[in-house]
C-alpha cells in the first residue's frame, strides 16, 4: 500500500443494492460492544428487533437471488470471523445448504496479496490491516460512520476501489466455496434437536460475480442434545446487534473498469 500522498476517496458505484436490518443478539451485549456501536440488547428489544431466524435467512436468500450469480461474499477478516459465524447461524437453523454455490473471500488476504505484488515501498509485514487503518493509509482520513454496519461496508467498498482491476483478478483466482467454511461453533441444528436456536446475526457483506461452488461439509456433532451456544465466542458479539445485512455490489466496479 503506497506511502505517498493520500488518494481521493472514489465515489461509490451508482448501481448499489442494500438490505439493511437491525438484529437482536438474544443475549446481553458486552459494555465494550455497546459503547463501540451505540446499541444494546435493551435498545434493540425496546424497538422490537427480532433475532436471526429462518425468515431473515429466506430474506437474505431472496436478496442474493437478485444479484448477478454466482455470488462472492467479501468480508474483512471474514475467514476467521464472519464466514464461520454465518455458517454456524445457518446451521443452527438447519439451513446448511442455504448459500450453496456462493463463494467467499477475505479482503484482508486480498489486500496483503496486492501489497506484496506492489514491490518495494509498500507497507511492512507489521502494518495494521484493520478497516480503519487501511482506509486511513489510502485516503488520509478516518472512514465515515465507523462501527456502523453500512458505514463499514461502504468503507470496505472504497478500499476495494483502490486497485479494482487487480482486486477482481485476485478474487477470481482465490475465492473459495462458502460451503467449505466450517461453522464457528458445533451445535446441532434446531430441526434435529427440537431446541430453540441461540439467535445471533451475520455480518455485512459485499458481493461480486465469480465462478465456483460446492457442497456443505457435515456439522461436527454437539456434545449433547441441549448443548448451549458458546458464550465465550458470542460475548463480544453485541456487535451483531448493529450488523446490517448491507450488500454493495463489486459488480459495479467491474462494469466501471474497462477491460474487466
Amino acid at each position: 500500500m503506497s506511502q505517498g500522498p493520500a488518494a481521493t476517496v472514489p465515489p461509490p458505484p451508482r448501481v448499489v443494492d442494500k438490505l439493511s436490518l437491525c438484529v437482536a443478539p438474544g443475549k446481553t451485549c458486552s459494555p465494550a460492544a455497546s459503547q463501540l456501536t451505540g446499541l444494546s440488547a435493551a435498545v434493540l428489544a425496546a424497538h422490537g428487533r427480532q433475532p436471526f431466524d429462518t425468515h431473515l435467512a429466506s430474506l437474505l436468500q431472496a436478496f442474493l437471488q437478485r444479484q448477478p450469480q454466482p455470488w462472492c461474499l467479501v468480508a474483512h477478516n471474514g475467514d476467521r470471523y464472519d464466514f464461520p459465524l454465518l455458517q454456524a447461524e445457518l446451521t443452527l437453523l438447519g439451513l446448511t445448504g442455504a448459500l450453496d454455490g456462493a463463494l467467499c473471500v477475505d479482503s484482508i488476504a486480498a489486500l496483503r496479496a496486492l501489497e506484496r505484488a506492489g514491490g518495494p515501498g509498500q507497507c511492512g509485514s507489521r502494518a495494521s490491516y484493520s478497516l480503519g487503518r487501511v482506509y486511513a493509509r489510502l485516503y488520509g482520513q478516518a472512514p465515515p460512520d465507523s462501527h456502523t454496519a453500512e458505514g463499514d461496508v461502504l468503507a470496505l467498498l472504497s478500499i476495494c476501489q483502490w486497485r479494482p482491476q487487480a482486486l477482481l483478478q485476485w478474487v477470481d483466482a482465490h475465492a473459495k466455496p462458502f460451503s467449505s467454511i466450517k461453522p464457528m461453533y458445533g451445535v446441532k441444528p434446531a430441526a434435529l434437536t427440537g431446541t430453540k436456536p441461540c439467535p445471533s446475526a451475520p455480518l455485512a457483506r459485499v458481493t461480486q460475480p465469480n465462478a465456483g461452488g460446492g457442497r456443505p461439509q457435515a456439522l461436527p456433532p454437539a456434545k449433547g442434545p441441549g448443548a448451549p451456544c458458546m458464550e465465550g465466542l458470542l460475548a463480544p458479539l453485541g456487535l451483531l446487534a448493529f450488523l446490517t445485512l448491507a450488500v454493495a455490489t463489486l459488480y459495479g466496479l467491474s462494469l466501471a473498469t474497462p477491460g474487466q
